[in-house]
């Protein structure tokens, strides 16, 4: 279940609060769907493109529009979306990110109407989903953190995985999923690890700027 109205709410002076006001806009998913998203976001984290050109046909987008509905999901060019680097979908929030986000988005207007188009409705609500929890962690975070789609990778790939456990029960699936399962494991180890290598850089400028 999606709801795709999320705006902000106000509070007194109490301690700090998150309100989310319930606007009533919901739409229920079906299987294919939350599945093909959820290995959509899978393949966005990972940088797998064969997936990433996949499951964005199979949700609407078409197999010529794919690299525009990537970039519209994360923010980010293609370039980067299929980079290797840890923090390849991480959005700094600087003035040169809003640019070159402005600069595509006059670039690929036309193309970015007929994605909208094409799209069914409620991929178009799920998008309006994304924005809301994108302008909290941009208001949160000042950018995108590392740490969310280290999240949003395991609970996708976690979604993906249960998917196929229900679709088949053989055992060369339980094997395929294991193995899957494995390697997962070890490619958000990975993330873990440069995630944690990043604090520790910005913690050490930080020092270093103090004087410390």
């Amino acid at each position: 279940m999606k709801n795709s109205d999320l705006p902000s709410g106000s509070t007194g002076t109490r301690r700090p609060q998150l309100v989310l006001l319930d606007h009533g806009l919901y739409k229920e998913l079906d299987f294919s769907t939350r599945i093909n998203y959820a290995a959509l976001w899978k393949g966005l984290v990972f940088s797998d493109a064969k997936a990433i050109k996949e499951y964005s046909a199979k949700l609407g987008a078409g197999e010529d529009l794919y690299a525009l509905f990537a970039g519209i999901l994360t923010m980010r060019p293609w370039n980067r979306v299929i980079d290797t680097s840890a923090d390849h979908l991480v959005v700094r929030g600087t003035e040169s990110d809003r640019s070159e986000l402005q600069m595509y988005a006059s670039m690929y207007f036309p193309q970015i109407s007929e994605l909208l188009r094409r799209l069914p409705r409620v991929i178009l609500l799920m998008l309006k989903t994304n924005d809301c929890l994108r302008a909290v962690n941009n208001a949160l975070l000042q950018g995108s953190s590392m740490e969310t789609y280290l999240i949003i990778g395991k609970v996708s790939s976690e979604a993906v995985i249960e998917a196929k456990l229900q679709q088949r029960k053989s055992i060369l699936t339980w094997i395929s999923v294991w193995l899957e399962e494995i390697l997962l494991n070890a490619r958000l180890l990975a993330m873990q690890v440069a995630l944690w290598a990043l604090q520790l850089q910005k913690l050490l400028q930080y020092r270093k700027a103090l004087g410390c």
